[in-house]
C-alpha cells in the first residue's frame, strides 16, 4: 500500500521582478500533479534539473516514481553523495575531460563536491538530508533487451497470462500487440499490427491466452508449423496466408529462437509495474527504466509495451484523489507527435492522460520542443512549467496553449508572457497550475541533491547498477564483468587489445577516414565509428521556403556491433581530415559489418537518426519573403531585410503619391481660380470711384445722378470681399491636403521601415524522404 502524506513539494522560490528582495518558497502540494504536468525548455533552460527536483520531492513525500530515460542522464538521480566529499565524485570523473581543462580528476571532483556542497547549503540542505533522501528510497535501475542493469522480460505478456485478461480487455489487446510488434520487429520483419504476420501471431497468441496457456515463441511457432486454426477473419488460414509465406515466417522466428539476442529480451523479472512500485521494508521505490541503448524502433515498441502494462496496472486500482504514484518521461520528442502520426507509445500516453488522475496517478513529460507534442493531450496537464524558448513558433505555441486551457494566464497578456518566455534566466520557469491562486508564478528551481553529470555511457550504467546490487555483480572473470569493467577501453572487444595491422578493409562502397589525433598520441589505438554525411531538405509551401543542409553524424558501435545512436554526434567534417598515425593499432571491426546486409543496416540506422533528430531552423521575413541564406550572418540578413523595407517604403510613397494626384490637382485649379476672381475683384474696386469721389459727386450731380455710381463701388466692394474669402477657403484647403499626403506617406513608410524587423525563426521538420546521404564510411578516431 502507499503511504499518502500531506508534505508539500519544494520546487524553488518565487521571483517578483516588482519586489526582487522577496523570494518565499514555491510550494506544490502533492495531489496537484494528479492532474499531470508538463516541463518545456530549450537546452541549457534548466529542464532536466527541474524534473529531477519534481522527482526527488515526491520520493520524499513517499510518492513511487517511475523514470523513463530517453537519452542517459536520469540514472544521475542515483548518484546522491551523503558525505558530498570529493572522493565519491572522483571515481565519476571523466580524466580526458578534466586534462582538457588542464585540470587532475582531483582538482575537478574537489570543485565538484564544493559546488554541490555550497550549492545545497543555499536552500539549507545538509548532508543529512541527503542521507535521510538516500535511506529512504529503493532504487531500481532497468535496461531491457540489454543486460547492462537489471534485465527484463519484456515479451511476459507472451510468456504468462496477464490479468488484465479478466480486469481490461482492451488494455490486454494493446499489451499483446505491442509484444508481437516487438517480436517481429527482433526477427527483421515489419511490426505493423496491421500487417498478415501480426495479425496471425496475435490470433495463435490470443488463442491460447484465453485457453489459460502462455504463449511463448517456440509455441508460437509449433503452431504457426501446424495451425489449429481454420479460418482467419472470414478467409481460410492458407488464403490468408499460403504455406510459402507460412514457411518464411517461421524461418525468421526460428533464427530469432536460436539467436543469443533473443537471450537478453526474455532475461529478468516480468515487465509488471504494480510489483515495482511496491514499497518494501518502509522504502519508496524509484524505479529508472533506460532505454538510451536501444534504436529508435526498438525504444518505440519497448516503451509501448511498459506504457500499456502501466495503463492496465492504473486501471486495477481504486479510485482517489491524492497522488499514489508519479511516471515522468523525459525527452518525449516522437513518443506523443502531433495527428496523423501514431506510433506505439501514443495510444498508451493518451489514455494515461485522459484517465490516470482517478486513480491517483500523475504523468510528467518533458521536451525540449513544444511544437512536436500533441497539444490536444498536453490539454489535461494542469501544471505547466516553461523555460526559456528558442523561437517564436515555441513561444506562440505555449501560449496558445496556456490561453486555453483551463486557469489560463491568471491575467497576464499573451504578449506579455511571449516577452517573459524570451528572456528567461537559466533554471527559473514561468509555472501555471490550475489548482494553485494565483495560478501564475515565476519560480527559481531549488539545487538538486542528485549530481546532474549529464548522459551515461553503458559502461557506466553497467557500474552504476552493480553499486546499487553488489551481490548480483558477475563473477570474476566472467565475460559480463569483463564488459562493465569501468578500466576497459569504451568500444574494444572484452580481452582483444588493439593491435599493430594495415588499416581493416572498409565494407564495399564506404570510405575510410581519420580523426585528427593532435601531438603525443603516437602510437594511435584507433576505434571504429561509423560517419556520413547527409544533405537535410526543408520546405514549408505555405512560405514558399525550401532549405538543406549539410551534417556530417559519427556514431561508435555498442558491445554488439550495432550503431550506438544513443551517443551520435554532429561533427565537423574537417575533423576527419586527418592521415593515419605511424605504428597505429586498430580495434577490430564490428562482425555485422562482414556481411553487405550489415553495412546497409549501419548506414540506414545513422540517416534515419537524422532523419528524426535533425531539424532546420532557419530565419525567414514573412512579408517580404525572404530567408536567410546558409552562410548568411544574422546582422547581414537583418541590413537585407532594412533595405527591402526602404525598397518598398520608396515604391510606397511613389504609388501614394500619385494616388494623391488628382485631388490636389483639383484643389490648386481650385486656389488658382480663386485668386483669379480675387485679383479681377481688385481692379473693380480700383475702377470704381473712391469714398471721397463718391462724396463730391453727390454734391456736384444729386443724390439722384450719383446713385448708380455708388452703387457700383458697393458693388466692387462686395465682389472683393468674396473673392478674398473664397481664395483663403481655397488656399487652406490645398495646404489641408498637402498636410494630410505627407502625414499618410510618412505613416505607411515608417511602419515599413518597422517591419524590417519582424524576422522570425521557423523550424522545418525534415520528412525521411528529405533526407539523402551523400557519403559513408568507417571513421577510425581514439575509444571512448
Amino acid at each position: 500500500m502507499v503511504l499518502v502524506t500531506t508534505r508539500n513539494l519544494r520546487i524553488g522560490r518565487e521571483r517578483d521582478p516588482q519586489a526582487p528582495d522577496s523570494s518565499p518558497e514555491f510550494l506544490l502540494p502533492p495531489h496537484h500533479w494528479v492532474t499531470h504536468g508538463v516541463v518545456l525548455g530549450m537546452t541549457g533552460s534548466g529542464k532536466t534539473g527541474l524534473a529531477v527536483v519534481v522527482v526527488e520531492e515526491a520520493l520524499a513525500s513517499k510518492v513511487p516514481v517511475l523514470v523513463i530515460d530517453i537519452k542517459g542522464d536520469l540514472p544521475n538521480l542515483l548518484l546522491t553523495f551523503p558525505e558530498l566529499a570529493a572522493q565519491r565524485y572522483l571515481p565519476w570523473i571523466d580524466p580526458e575531460a578534466a586534462s582538457r581543462e588542464g585540470k587532475s580528476p582531483d582538482e575537478v571532483a574537489a570543485a565538484t563536491a564544493a559546488r554541490w556542497r555550497d550549492g545545497l547549503a543555499g536552500w539549507g540542505i545538509t548532508e543529512s538530508d541527503v542521507a535521510a533522501h538516500r535511506e529512504s528510497i529503493a532504487p531500481r535501475l532497468i535496461t531491457p533487451g540489454a543486460r547492462i542493469a537489471e534485465p527484463v522480460d519484456v515479451l511476459s505478456s507472451l510468456s504468462r497470462r496477464s490479468p488484465l485478461w479478466e480486469e481490461d480487455e482492451e488494455a490486454a489487446h494493446d499489451q499483446l500487440a505491442a509484444g508481437i510488434s516487438l517480436l517481429l520487429r527482433l526477427s527483421g520483419r515489419d511490426g505493423d499490427p496491421r500487417g498478415r504476420d501480426h495479425v496471425v501471431l496475435s490470433a495463435l497468441a490470443e488463442r491460447r491466452i484465453r485457453q489459460g496457456k502462455p504463449a511463448p515463441l517456440a509455441d508460437l511457432l509449433t503452431d504457426l508449423l501446424s495451425t489449429p486454426l481454420a479460418k482467419i477473419g472470414a478467409m481460410s488460414f492458407e488464403e490468408f496466408l499460403p504455406p510459402k509465406e507460412q514457411q518464411s515466417l517461421a524461418q525468421d522466428l526460428n533464427t530469432l529462437l536460436a539467436s543469443p539476442k533473443l537471450k537478453a529480451w526474455l532475461t529478468g523479472a516480468p515487465l509488471d509495474v504494480g510489483s515495482w512500485l511496491t514499497p518494501r521494508d518502509g522504502k519508496t521505490p524509484l524505479v529508472i527504466v533506460s532505454v538510451a541503448h536501444l534504436d529508435d524502433d526498438e525504444r518505440q515498441l519497448v516503451l509501448g509495451l511498459l506504457l500499456d502494462e502501466v495503463l492496465g496496472w492504473v486501471r486495477g486500482l481504486s479510485g482517489t484523489s491524492s497522488l499514489r504514484a508519479l511516471v515522468l518521461l523525459d525527452e518525449v520528442f516522437g513518443f506523443l507527435p502531433p495527428h496523423p502520426h501514431s506510433p506505439p507509445t501514443k495510444k498508451p500516453l493518451l489514455a494515461l492522460l485522459k484517465q490516470a488522475r482517478a486513480f491517483g496517478v500523475g504523468v510528467v513529460l518533458a521536451t525540449q520542443n513544444p511544437m512536436d507534442l500533441d497539444y490536444k493531450a498536453l490539454s489535461n496537464a494542469g501544471i505547466w512549467t516553461v523555460g526559456r524558448l528558442q523561437t517564436d513558433a515555441d513561444r506562440e505555441r505555449v501560449v496558445e496553449g496556456l490561453t486555453g486551457a483551463d486557469g489560463g494566464l491568471g491575467g497576464l497578456e499573451p504578449s506579455a508572457l511571449g516577452t517573459i518566455l524570451r528572456n528567461l534566466p537559466p533554471r527559473t520557469f514561468f509555472v501555471r497550475d490550475v489548482h494553485r491562486n494565483p495560478a501564475c508564478a515565476l519560480v527559481e528551481t531549488r539545487f538538486t541533491m542528485s549530481w546532474l553529470r549529464g548522459p551515461m555511457t553503458r559502461k557506466e550504467i553497467a557500474r552504476l547498477h552493480r553499486e546499487l546490487a553488489p551481490q548480483e555483480e558477475p563473477a570474476a572473470g566472467t565475460e559480463e564483468t569483463k564488459r562493465a569493467a569501468p578500466a576497459a577501453p569504451e568500444r574494444e572487444a572484452p580481452g582483444a587489445a588493439p593491435q599493430p595491422a594495415e588499416v581493416p578493409a572498409a565494407p564495399v562502397g564506404w570510405s575510410t577516414w581519420f580523426a585528427h589525433l593532435g601531438t603525443g598520441r603516437a602510437p594511435a589505438a584507433y576505434a571504429p565509428y561509423v560517419a556520413v554525411t547527409v544533405v537535410v531538405r526543408g520546405r514549408d509551401t505555405k512560405l514558399g521556403v525550401a532549405v538543406e543542409r549539410r551534417h556530417t553524424l559519427l556514431a561508435p558501435f555498442d558491445d554488439a556491433g550495432r550503431v550506438d545512436l544513443t551517443r551520435a554526434a554532429e561533427i565537423d567534417p574537417r575533423s576527419l581530415e586527418g592521415e593515419v598515425a605511424k605504428g597505429a593499432r586498430f580495434a577490430p571491426l564490428p562482425e555485422t559489418l562482414a556481411t553487405k546486409k550489415g553495412a546497409q543496416a549501419a548506414e540506414k540506422a545513422l540517416r534515419d537518426h537524422a532523419s528524426s533528430r535533425v531539424s532546420l531552423s532557419v530565419d525567414v521575413h514573412r512579408a517580404f519573403g525572404l530567408v536567410r541564406g546558409e552562410h548568411e550572418e544574422p546582422a547581414a540578413f537583418l541590413a537585407r531585410c532594412r533595405a527591402e523595407a526602404e525598397r518598398r517604403a520608396a515604391s510606397l510613397r511613389a504609388e501614394a503619391l500619385q494616388t494623391s494626384v488628382p485631388a490636389i490637382a483639383k484643389l490648386e485649379q481650385r486656389a488658382l481660380s480663386a485668386q483669379a476672381e480675387l485679383t479681377a475683384a481688385r481692379q473693380a474696386v480700383a475702377a470704381a470711384p473712391s469714398d471721397l469721389g463718391a462724396a463730391f459727386l453727390r454734391v456736384a450731380l444729386g443724390r439722384s445722378a450719383s446713385q448708380p455710381l455708388t452703387k457700383a463701388k458697393s458693388k466692387a466692394d462686395s465682389r472683393l470681399e468674396k473673392a478674398e474669402e473664397a481664395c483663403r477657403k481655397a488656399e487652406r484647403a490645398l495646404e489641408e491636403a498637402r498636410a494630410e499626403q505627407t502625414a499618410e506617406v510618412a505613416a505607411a513608410m515608417d511602419a515599413t521601415l518597422r517591419e524590417a524587423q519582424n524576422v522570425e525563426s521557423v523550424r522545418l521538420v525534415p520528412k525521411r524522404g528529405d533526407v539523402e546521404v551523400l557519403s559513408v564510411g568507417l571513421a577510425w578516431g581514439l575509444a571512448g
